[in-house]
Order: C-alpha cells, then structure tokens, then sequence
C-alpha cells in the first residue's frame, strides 16, 4: 500500500450553506475572505496537489460560482447528502463517481490550517502503508471516563498523582477533525479511513492543536478571525 501515486487521490473539500449552529457558515464574511475561499487557497497554495485532481462537492448556487471563479472542478452534491442524519456512501456521494483510487479530505472550516502541515499529510499518506489516515493532536492531560476514572496511565509516584503532574501522564491524542484520507472502495464499505480497532488502521497524523481549531459555533467564529488575522500578521 506504500508509495500511492498522487494522481490516484482524489482531494476533496466539502461545503454547504446549511449550517444549524451557524447559517450561511462558508459564505459570511472572514478576515477580508470567507472560510470557503480560505480553503480553497490552501490546496492550491500546495506544492504537491495537482489542480486537476482538486474537486468541491457542493450544491448552492453561491458556492458553485466561487468554484467557477477559480477554476476549480465540482461534483453537485444531491440534496440527501446535506440533510442529517446520512449514511456515509451518501454524505461522501463522489467516491464511486470520481476515476481515482484514494481521497483527502480537508475541513473547510480549519481556516488556521498551514499549506504546510496539508503537505506533509498528504506526503505522510502517500508514504504510508496504511490505507487510511487521520489528523490528531496530543493531550498531555489527565482523562476520565464517566465514572471518574482515569483512562490514560500515569508513570509518576503516587505523591505526584495527588497534585496532578501532568509530565508523569500517559500521551493521549484527540481527532483534530481536521485532514482525512483513506480509499475510495472502502467507503462503499461504510468504512471511512479504518477500523479504528488495530494499531495504523488508521495512522495517526500528529498537527498542531491550535491548527486544528473547528468552527461548529458562532463563537469560534470570531475567536478562529482574531487568530487567523494574528497568524497572518506575523
């Protein structure tokens, strides 16, 4: 499964305007942008994605233009891929439509994302033996389940563990909801990037937490602009 070619993948960005937690999300006003232009940029800021296998799968009219106005290859979404809930095969509607082997996706809704880290994704992805792959960031922290016990192993003396030392806690990872990447086939399977029950299936792709930072709310809205322009800025 090592050394995929990069003209098998497929790189995808998803997006509509029918957000519930918050309307019109890819489309409102963004740091002199919108978060959908700001995604888009990103791939074709890349070194290594080729711009003929960059495609959006979208529906409104709106979106469709800003495709239209870069260039960019499209795949109409239907309607029954944006309604929720929705299996995967239909959400991800592309994969047994699109001529390629695997597929990237990137969260349009990460706009502190770097070119860079999707780079070194994409070439982690392509070098990898695994069919599938993930974005993630650590959390060196103490974690409970919801009986109050602690889940991750602490390798400190006891006397560390009273004054919650986080050094002596075992590294845990939290999906950054951020990059994915895995095969075409599989999601005809129901199956994403992997089993997530064995070691590598899928592989791990360690970012930056702060670069995984997701809008889902209108709050994180205005904190992901105050950053975007502070990244920007510097």
């Amino acid at each position: 499964m090592n050394n995929k070619d990069i003209n098998d993948v497929c790189f995808i960005i998803q997006a509509r305007t029918h957000s519930s937690r918050v309307p019109n999300k890819m489309l409102r006003p963004f740091a002199g942008s919108n978060l959908f232009e700001i995604s888009i940029n990103k791939i074709l800021n890349s070194t290594i994605i080729p711009k003929n296998n960059f495609h959006l799968s979208i529906r409104d009219p709106n979106l469709i233009n800003i495709a239209n106005k870069y260039g960019i290859n499209y795949f109409i979404r239907s309607k029954e891929s944006i309604r929720e809930p929705v299996t995967l095969p239909k959400v991800l509607e592309w994969h047994n439509k699109l001529p390629y082997k695997y597929f990237v996706i990137v969260n349009a809704c990460n706009p502190i994302l770097k070119v860079e880290t999707l780079d070194e994704f994409v070439t982690q992805f392509l070098n990898s033996n695994s069919k599938g792959q993930f974005a993630v960031f650590e959390k060196k922290t103490f974690l409970f389940n919801n009986k109050g016990v602690m889940i991750n192993e602490f390798f400190g003396e006891d006397k560390y563990l009273a004054t919650l030392e986080t050094k002596f806690a075992e590294t845990c990872y939290e999906a950054a909801h951020s990059l994915y990447a895995g095969t075409m086939e599989d999601i005809g399977k129901e199956i994403y990037m992997g089993s997530f029950k064995k070691p590598k299936d899928p592989e791990f792709f360690i970012m930056e937490e702060i670069e995984c930072f997701d809008v889902d709310w209108p709050w994180q809205l205005e904190i992901a602009e105050i950053m975007y322009k502070n990244k920007t800025d510097e």
